[in-house]
């Protein structure tokens, strides 16, 4: 890209970045934060108007302009001038979310598959979802894409025990069946990332992200970033060691985390007795809020027991990271609101004294955290400044 062209496309990344942020602005305190001329903004907000990525407003209150007796105009971010498609493939379930230039949510949608089904098939069945879109498909940026297993940086996935894939050159794949951007990312990162990104203000600090459900997923933000690790394999919070002993994991070890934090661990809390992974019930965390709410032994004794497991890990994280929040999300969320009611007091008490306890929190997302998050990801992915690759 030549320097000038590159200057241009930075510019108005940090343009786009600034109204998505602090929503409508003046041109000249568009031309004041970006130090550019008002020759310069009024050519790229021309450019971006033709193309139908901002939009003009009129402002009610325009002291600058009161003198000359009509309003004030400010410059906007246009939600409909681009689309982001993401894609979570969970464990049975295909789930959609589309999200607009504002990283607003458009549209939502899911559909069941068979777990038995080939990678490149799954891929096939994305790929006629996109194509049905057919009202945003000119506007369509990006994608990204999440599972619930290993992910290099390059779209490679390593292990996905839940679905048998092992070794899958994914990114490959969807890049031979759709001509877009494709983000490839572990499905607690994603979730993470759609927590964090759904609220444009700057975010500084340390927040821990534990997506619970089938499994038991981890990710770190710092400072708005991902900590993806060396590979983009790290922050696997689910294989933290608890026990010295305990039901037999994916990951082929006994004792982690994820085995005593997950909706199979919870029905045999509830339950007292062990489940095959396939006779777990999805209702089961609302059935046991329900029971919550009702005073049952059972549902308290499933919740509280499960609560004590997560604390041993949440000790470990919270001493190594340090966190300023440590967020819970996933299919557990009914009864996420519970489980933080009795992790907050044990795990002030089991901290290294003098450090701070986080802000304990539950996403609101819902169902389709990580298909937001995905395409999240892939907006940030296009516009984010952090991303172009500025070597000349």
């Amino acid at each position: 890209m030549a320097n000038q062209s590159l200057v241009r496309h930075i510019n108005e990344r940090r343009l786009l970045g600034i109204l998505r942020v602090s929503g409508p602005v003046s041109r000249a305190e568009l031309a004041r934060r970006l130090s550019l001329t008002r020759a310069s903004i009024t050519g790229m907000i021309d450019d971006l108007l033709a193309r139908g990525m901002v939009s003009e407003r009129a402002r009610e209150d325009s002291p600058e302009r009161r003198d000359v007796g009509r309003p004030g105009i400010d410059i906007a971010l246009e939600p409909k001038g681009a689309y982001f498609f993401g894609v979570e493939i969970g464990v049975g379930v295909l789930r959609f979310a589309l999200l607009d230039l504002a990283a607003g949510v458009a549209e939502t949608d899911e559909m069941p598959f068979d777990r038995g089904l080939a990678p490149e098939q799954v891929v096939g069945l994305v790929a006629d979802k996109l194509a049905s879109l057919v009202l945003y498909r000119d506007s369509i940026r990006a994608m990204g894409m999440t599972v619930p297993g290993l992910v290099r940086r390059d779209g490679h996935v390593i292990n996905l025990p839940i679905l048998g894939w092992k070794d899958v050159e994914l990114g490959a794949l969807i890049a031979a069946r759709i001509d877009l951007p494709c983000h490839v990312e572990n499905n607690a990162n994603a979730a993470a990332f759609g927590h964090i990104y759904s609220d444009p203000r700057p975010h500084h600090g340390v927040v821990v992200y534990l997506k619970i459900g089938t499994g038991c997923g981890g990710a770190v933000i710092i400072d708005d970033k991902l900590l993806r690790g060396g590979n983009g394999l790290g922050t696997e919070f689910g294989h933290l060691r608890i026990a010295a002993d305990g039901p037999l994991c994916s990951c082929g070890q006994r004792g982690c985390m994820e085995t005593f934090v997950n909706l199979k661990a919870l029905q045999r809390y509830a339950t007292n007795r062990d489940v095959d992974e396939a006779a777990t019930d999805p209702q089961l965390p609302a059935q046991v809020a329900a029971g919550l709410a009702k005073g049952d032994p059972d549902a308290e004794r499933a919740v509280t027991t499960l609560a004590g497991h997560l604390t041993e890990g949440l000790v470990d994280i919270t001493n190594i990271f340090d966190p300023d929040e440590v967020v819970l999300g996933g299919a557990m969320l009914p009864v996420l609101d519970a489980v933080v009611e009795r992790v907050a007091g044990p795990l002030r008490r089991r901290m290294v004294p003098g450090m701070s306890l986080p802000l304990l929190t539950v996403s609101r997302i819902g169902a389709f955290e990580c298909a937001i998050g995905a395409a999240a990801l892939a907006h940030h992915e296009e516009f984010d400044l952090s991303n172009l690759d500025l070597r000349t």
